[in-house]
């Protein structure tokens, strides 16, 4: 027969590895939502910083690269939402960028087992509601930039039934939200 004491100690430690694996879990994908938001604000960034290049031509110059910075946010989204990273120089880059994710996160592990080892099973629940509030606003960072590229997308399509003149006011109103946007 089972000793009650085994068993309770087997079902603590159970209990503490289900905990652990959670916190695994919630780690990988907050810093995999970290490298999405990463990915996304850098977008908006070029956008901002193409804009203000922008403002050295003329305006019919300045019209066209309007138009090609838009597109090229929108195809930047549009390439693969869902996954952070896949917008690569190659194969070569590729594999090279995959190399150095498994190192980080293979890192990132030995950090995370290091740090939680010493924990205990409450410490631990209490830092994977920590990671649940992080998990959640990274996600609503993420959406916003999304939200607000999806916008531009609408709005640029729309702007192409307009005349050049009215289109090239409304382009520059829309990269401007974009890049003043509060929110991202």
């Amino acid at each position: 027969m089972w000793n009650r004491s085994t068993t309770a100690t087997g079902e603590k430690t159970s209990m503490k590895d289900d905990v652990r694996k959670e916190n695994e879990q919630l780690c990988i994908e907050l810093d995999n939502l970290g490298r999405e938001h990463k990915k996304l604000k850098q977008i908006v960034d070029q956008l901002s910083t193409d804009y203000e290049e922008s403002k050295a031509y003329d305006p019919l110059r300045r019209y066209e690269k309007l138009k090609g910075m838009v597109k090229r946010t929108i195809m930047h989204l549009k390439l693969n939402p869902d996954e952070p990273n896949t917008i690569q120089a190659g194969v070569v880059g590729g594999l090279m960028q995959g190399c150095r994710d498994i190192s980080h996160q293979a890192e990132s592990a030995r950090r995370r087992e290091d740090k939680y080892s010493k924990m205990s099973r409450q410490e631990l629940q209490q830092e994977n509601v920590h990671l649940q509030t992080q998990v959640r606003e990274m996600r609503r960072k993420c959406a916003i930039i999304r939200d607000v590229i999806d916008n531009l997308q609408k709005h640029f399509n729309a702007s192409k039934r307009h005349p050049a003149i009215q289109r090239y006011n409304m382009l520059k109103a829309m990269v401007k939200t974009v890049i003043h946007d509060e929110l991202i």
